[in-house]
């Protein structure tokens, strides 16, 4: 769950108690993912420097991180970037979050590779 996350807001606290999944904050902002073993994390830890041209603000990391990943995932499907979240086609498979401090800034990316449904209750 993102730093400034609610439990309470976000959470089925109901459905949680009980079922053994625990519950961590990040560092970074973004919204709540499930983790099992099917999902890949990927950060990147960036100097302004290196990418002079992205500006330290979450829409310009968000586009810039479209275009790295778009090479990445080239070959699998339609990818792109939809408000805030990696899609195949119409299809959301992974989110992000995003930590700046001054100009150096930290992109990590959640990928659902694979899922159980009831896991997203």
């Amino acid at each position: 769950m993102g730093i400034s996350g609610r439990a309470n807001e976000l959470i089925d606290l109901q459905k949680l108690d009980g079922a053994g999944v625990q519950v961590m904050k990040r560092f970074t902002g973004g919204g709540t993912v499930v983790v099992d073993e099917d999902t890949i994390f990927a950060t990147v830890i960036m100097q302004g420097s290196d990418v002079p041209t992205v500006q330290p603000f979450p829409a310009h990391i968000m586009s810039w991180s479209e275009n790295f990943y778009m090479k990445v995932f080239e070959a699998l499907g339609e990818f792109s970037l939809r408000e805030n979240d990696y899609v195949f086609g119409q299809r959301k498979f992974g989110g992000n979050a995003q930590a700046i401090t001054g100009k150096r800034w930290l992109h990590h990316t959640s990928f659902l590779w694979d899922y159980q449904p009831t896991r997203m209750q």
